[in-house]
């Protein structure tokens, strides 16, 4: 085999396509799969001067009957060819990075550099600029050997190399929430990029061979932490794959050494610290999600001997959270398993099912680690606000209607001043308008809660009586 680089020009290029010389071997090739986005992307990465990865043909040359003839087959570069040809022929037109936003996703710096073409057609392009599109030069490698054989061995070789995986690629995107997430999860080879002690000594990953899985921990639970206090909200967000992508695409102007950045680093620092000493099973993902949650609850609003017990409440919840897998077939399994671990199986990444798996996780974590609000006569804290907000289904206990985060408050059941605990069982959600205030208020509404709450126990007790 016999291999040739060459830079050929897109016209000419084109020409030999519109003379049937530029073929596809229909017998191992795939066929046209780019969506018209990608093939609109391709062009404008031409446009934008961009260098594309180099395309194979090979050069078959016969003569029959004493006359010769000579085309080109692709061996690699179909889609690239393919997208090039369909936008001369006036396929499409291309994507303007303002207007088009939600489809480009173009990083953000673009959108303030001149995009002449946006939303034209080739036909539509300005002449000038028409013209350089044509005599671009794109780098062609040609094959020449008579083994059809050595052109598909070739061709799969080309095709075997691992291609780079969602992770992979964001970890090229622009911006500063790519540099944070590389930082946080770890690069090995580059001395920039160390990785948190978090990921590799408490849940037991290795960034240097699993191809961006640790990294895309961190993103998720960089993000899941990000939306949270950003829109000051206890739910949670999707952290699919798709999901990620488009949290970076909105986060390219993400201060990497700004509060919010620096206070994740620090609840990482102080959860490695506690966890480290190898006393328990190397923790899941999801475990992770849930613990740094937990830990960035109780941050600000408690004294620091939350982090004394933590470790105790992990490890009995690690414990019952194994009993519950082994024996997830029961006839009736427990609830470590209907309510936690089941939902760690599919579609584990969706947002309503992390929090509901939070919200069991808050009520089985919160009593063993017992924090004390720093304000412990009178208000509750972060932690229980959250369980009780999302246990709730966001609902107000006095008027019923749907309670948004910042103007969710917890009432004291029975008061404070008058002995009432501050505890979850002597808390109710209610809209800070609807917060009863005088005493008259407070005492008919202490009766109707307690009525409404003994009647649910009674509902409850009598379904499990009847095995339903």
């Amino acid at each position: 085999m016999k291999s040739t680089p060459e830079q050929y020009a897109i016209a000419d290029l084109m020409e030999l396509r519109r003379a049937n010389m530029l073929d596809v071997n229909q017998e191992y090739q795939r066929g046209t799969v780019w969506s018209v986005v990608q093939q609109q992307k391709l062009i404008d990465s031409l446009l934008r001067g961009y260098p594309i990865p180099l395309i194979y043909l090979h050069d078959i040359k016969k003569e029959v009957a004493g006359k010769k003839k000579e085309n080109f087959e692709i061996i690699d570069g179909q889609q690239r060819l393919e997208a090039i040809y369909r936008f001369v022929e006036g396929a499409f037109s291309l994507l303007d990075p303002v207007q088009d936003e939600k489809k480009a996703k173009f990083p953000r710096f673009i959108k303030h550099k001149p995009c002449s073409w946006s939303r034209r057609t080739f036909a539509g392009l300005e002449e000038d600029t028409r013209q350089s599109f044509l005599a671009s030069k794109l780098p062609v490698v040609l094959v020449e050997t008579d083994d059809p054989n050595e052109v598909r061995d070739l061709f799969v070789r080309l095709q075997s190399g691992l291609p780079l995986n969602a992770q992979e690629t964001r970890d090229s995107w622009p911006g500063e929430f790519t540099d944070f997430v590389l930082w946080l999860g770890g690069k090995p080879g580059i001395a920039r990029y160390p990785g948190h002690a978090f990921f590799r000594e408490v849940l037991g990953m290795k960034p240097g061979e699993d191809r961006g899985k640790t990294r895309q921990l961190a993103a998720q639970l960089a993000m899941v932490y990000l939306y949270r206090r950003e829109n000051q909200s206890a739910e949670f967000p999707d952290i699919s794959s798709a999901a990620i992508s488009d949290f970076y695409y909105s986060h390219i102007d993400f201060e990497r050494d700004g509060v919010e950045a620096k206070r994740l680093v620090a609840i990482l620092d102080r959860l490695t610290t506690m966890l480290r000493d190898g006393k328990r099973p190397k923790l899941r993902g999801h475990d992770a999600i849930h613990l740094v949650a937990l830990a960035d609850a109780l941050w600000d609003d408690y004294v620091p001997t939350w982090q004394d017990s933590l470790p105790e409440a992990l490890d009995a919840f690690l414990h019952q959270l194994s009993a519950a897998k082994i024996g997830k077939d029961a006839e009736e399994p427990n609830e470590y398993w209907s309510r936690y671990a089941q939902w760690t199986r599919v579609n584990s990444d969706r947002g309503d099912r992390i929090q509901t798996r939070h919200v069991f996780y808050l009520e089985k974590m919160l009593p063993i680690i017992a924090p004390l609000a720093k304000d412990q006569q009178r208000a509750y804290g972060e932690a229980e606000r959250t369980l009780l907000y999302l246990r709730n289904g966001k609902k107000c206990d006095v008027c019923g209607g749907k309670v948004l985060w910042a103007e969710a408050e917890v009432h004291h059941v029975d008061p404070h001043s008058k002995g009432g605990k501050t505890d979850l069982d002597n808390a109710a959600l209610v809209h800070s308008g609807c917060h009863p205030k005088s005493d008259t208020a407070v005492e008919e509404f202490a009766v109707r809660f307690k009525q409404e709450k003994a009647k649910a126990r009674e509902i409850e007790e009598a379904l499990k009586s009847l095995d339903l």
